[in-house]
């Protein structure tokens, strides 16, 4: 099963700090050990790369991010701007109450388009929107 990956769970599972890593873990493993895959924007690899500028330096953060985009149980989506507009007429416009970001939107819209089911995330707007999160 392919799964959408979101930057939460990028980041939990590369900070030992973090409050969802060992689940974040045992999801992942759990996941993976099934034969499971995991599909990715632009958009959350540049999130994720973001974050660990801060939180590691910039040496550290190129290493991760070129670890992902090599690793072959992570399939990297190019953005386009057709994907920007129906995410955000599709996603923001329809869930106007809610406080999903961009990259949430282009998320949901991913999933829609290639038929995702879940997401490895760990927060609810996936479920709002009417995914599951792995578990």
């Amino acid at each position: 099963m392919r799964a959408l990956v979101d930057t939460g769970a990028l980041l939990a599972l590369s900070r030992r700090k973090d409050q969802h890593h060992a689940r974040a873990i045992a999801i992942a493993e759990r996941h993976l050990g099934a034969g499971g895959q995991f599909v990715g924007t632009t958009l959350i690899l540049a999130e994720f790369h973001s974050h660990l500028l801060y939180l590691r330096g910039p040496t550290e953060a190129r290493v991760a991010i070129a670890a992902l985009l090599e690793d072959p149980v992570h399939e990297w989506l190019p953005v386009s701007r057709d994907l920007e507009r129906e995410a955000v007429d599709r996603w923001l416009a329809r869930f106007s109450d809610q406080e999903f970001s961009l990259i949430d939107a282009v998320s949901f819209e991913v999933m829609r388009r290639n038929k995702l089911t879940h997401a490895f995330a760990f927060d609810r707007h996936f479920e709002i929107a009417g995914f599951e999160l792995l578990g």
